[in-house]
């Protein structure tokens, strides 16, 4: 059961219009800081993570922190966050994540396979304005990449806790329960799930990632706090920066190709 309060049409317009900006800011403040030259090198490729991830994450906060006022009431009655039932809804964030990781793997090799095929028909037939092989995430790329404990350590930061806090308050915490509040709860369910797997920009991983988003609403809707689907989001990510991090290590020791 969601926590029992109404999410105001005036203040949800509000923090959809500042996020808007803060994205736009994020993006424009890191390409005027960063010299051109420098945009395709490691540095500035980290830089750039930096610097959006900072702005986008503090920015949301914020806005968040705004939201939650114009409604009088704080963080922890605004999304269930209470000691009460503290054990099953940890043991149910756990088990999310057990449940999550390998169906997740299962549905990105098969959509990792049928883009491959599909790429390959188009290329046959001289179709050149699609590119449907799949790549990696820039996000993933630049981690792959990174050599100092520094720069891992803050994409372990954003990838592990920032992200999966922001995400699960704006998607599940908020989006979710005003659009079901409104009478639209298929809409509310599959539009931010889908939203949400569009949002990281990666066809291979749009039905995994809408898979994981319609889990972790399960979650909050299964205990009413969104502890729950925040502990399996930073668990999932985990488990994902720690395999992308010694993807090489875990493939020699298991010879997986």
């Amino acid at each position: 059961m969601l926590p029992e309060r109404k999410w105001e049409t005036e203040p949800l317009l509000r923090l959809v219009a500042g996020m808007c900006f803060v994205i736009s800011i994020g993006s424009l403040a890191g390409s005027a800081l960063l010299p051109r030259a420098a945009a395709n090198t490691i540095e500035g490729k980290f830089f750039l993570l930096v610097t959006n991830g900072l702005v986008l994450h503090g920015g949301a906060l914020l806005m968040v922190a705004a939201f939650l006022r114009a409604h009088g009431i704080g963080w922890r009655e605004g999304f269930g966050w209470r000691a009460s039932g503290l054990p099953r809804t940890i043991a149910l964030g756990v088990l999310g994540v057990a449940v999550a990781l390998p169906f997740t793997l299962m549905l990105q090799h098969f959509a990792q396979r049928g883009l491959a095929g599909l790429h390959e028909q188009l290329v046959a037939h001289e179709i050149k304005s699609l590119n449907l092989k799949p790549e990696a995430q820039q996000l993933v790329q630049t981690l792959q990449q990174t050599e100092t404990l520094e720069q891992r350590a803050f994409f372990a930061f954003l990838a592990i806790l920032l992200a999966p806090l922001v995400e699960e308050v704006l998607f599940r915490g908020i989006l979710y329960p005003a659009i079901k509040q409104r009478g639209h709860p298929r809409l509310a369910l599959w539009g931010t799930s889908l939203v949400f797997a569009l949002m990281h920009a990666n066809m291979a991983t749009f039905i995994p990632l809408t898979f994981l988003a319609l889990l972790l609403v399960f979650l909050y809707e299964s205990t009413g706090n969104l502890l729950a689907p925040m502990l399996t989001h930073s668990l999932f990510n985990a488990a994902n920066f720690i395999a992308l991090l010694y993807q090489r290590e875990l493939a020699g020791r298991f010879n997986l190709q």
